[in-house]
């Protein structure tokens, strides 16, 4: 078979890397189209993929509404997707705006997310012109329901469940190949549509986490944006690969991003997100209530967030306590990849076949 992926952020770079890497080694056919975005052609290249980057320069069209650069940016998107598959014949396309591309050249395409509609209004385009969309059970996609190939489990096990991934000590600095606690902090940039009027770790805020964290370990942070030049020394240069290892062996992960809070949380390192999304997302109350691996924080509540890690930094043995959280959401959850690579390679009589009867994901432990 022949697929097209379509990866437009880091983390569809994650998701999929294990399915894709699959896929190839059992002999199909997969193209790879990237644009610009953050750390995601370094990945790419790190993994040694052959790919296309349809936007060099990135997506981000400057000096107009954000809501309008979206617009223009879709039609750019499509016509450049439709120029790089002009004369193939494709089986399935896979992600974002190939749906789009789906219906103008008679291909079935499938569009992975774990957004609530609700929250990210603005993938409305997208589930209206995909055949089915590949979401966590727990996902609510509204009226698309229909539509919707729900998996049991939540996206970062798609390259972290432990058939897939296995942390590796080696992968660190050597001043912490010896058990020594450090932790990770994560700024993201808000700059994408969903972004609007969100806000999350300030630079008071990180100045604040220096002050509790210092005495304890070794600091370091993952930012998209700039940092005070005081903090500078702290941030994480590293093989872009490498930072689930990084994840695995941290003590506590702070961040106000949901995909690596999820990904700290399915690795078993205590997770605490501050920033203004958690609540609009199923899956990051479910990971805090039923296994009470992430302690999400909206930004009016400072005072509790930094008790909250006072508190975690006081507890022995914590990875230890976090590990058996870990070990019960492994028990209730499929391993994802596989799961989607049958539904892959076998389309369109998987698709038919999970429809008949969506326990049949359940083979994939």
């Amino acid at each position: 078979m022949r697929f097209l992926f379509y990866l437009v952020h880091p983390a569809k770079f994650q998701f999929h890397k294990v399915q894709i890497n699959q896929l190839r080694e059992k002999g199909h056919q997969v193209d790879i189209v990237i644009n610009t975005k953050d750390i995601l052609e370094d990945l790419v290249k790190e993994e040694g993929w052959v790919y296309t980057n349809i936007f060099p320069k990135s997506r981000k069209i400057k000096g107009v509404h954000v809501y309008i650069a979206a617009v223009i940016s879709i039609y750019k998107t499509v016509y450049r997707l439709w120029k790089f598959s002009r004369g193939k014949k494709y089986d399935l396309f896979i992600g974002d705006l190939t749906s789009i591309l789906g219906l103008l050249k008679g291909v079935p395409s499938l569009y992975p997310t774990d957004d609530v509609l609700a929250a990210v209004p603005e993938q409305a385009i997208f589930f209206k012109t995909v055949n089915y969309l590949i979401a966590p059970v727990i996902t609510n996609v509204g009226k698309y329901e229909i539509k919707k190939i729900g998996y049991k489990g939540y996206k970062a096990l798609a390259h972290l469940h432990p058939n897939h991934f296995k942390p590796d000590i080696t992968k660190l600095f050597n001043e912490l190949q010896d058990g020594s606690s450090y932790f990770i902090i994560r700024c993201t940039g808000f700059m994408a549509t969903h972004d609007l009027n969100k806000s999350g770790i300030s630079d008071e805020v990180l100045f604040r986490l220096r002050e509790i964290l210092e005495p304890f370990g070794r600091i370091y942070i993952t930012s998209e944006r700039k940092l005070p030049d005081e903090l500078e020394k702290y941030r994480l240069n590293i093989r872009k690969n490498d930072m689930p290892h990084y994840l695995a062996f941290a003590q506590i992960f702070i961040g106000d991003s949901t995909t690596m809070s999820t990904e700290a949380a399915v690795l078993g390192t205590p997770s605490v997100e501050f920033d203004e999304y958690f609540y609009e997302i199923e899956q990051m109350i479910e990971i805090e209530e039923k296994y009470n691996l992430i302690h999400c924080f909206r930004t009016n509540q400072q005072n509790e967030f930094f008790i909250k890690i006072i508190d975690l930094l006081q507890i022995k043995n914590i990875k230890e306590e976090y590990s058996l959280y870990r070990k019960k959401l492994l028990e209730d959850t499929i391993d994802v990849s596989s799961f989607l690579i049958w539904l892959f390679e076998n389309y369109p009589k998987s698709k038919n076949e999970y429809f008949e009867n969506p326990n049949i994901q359940d083979r994939f432990k």
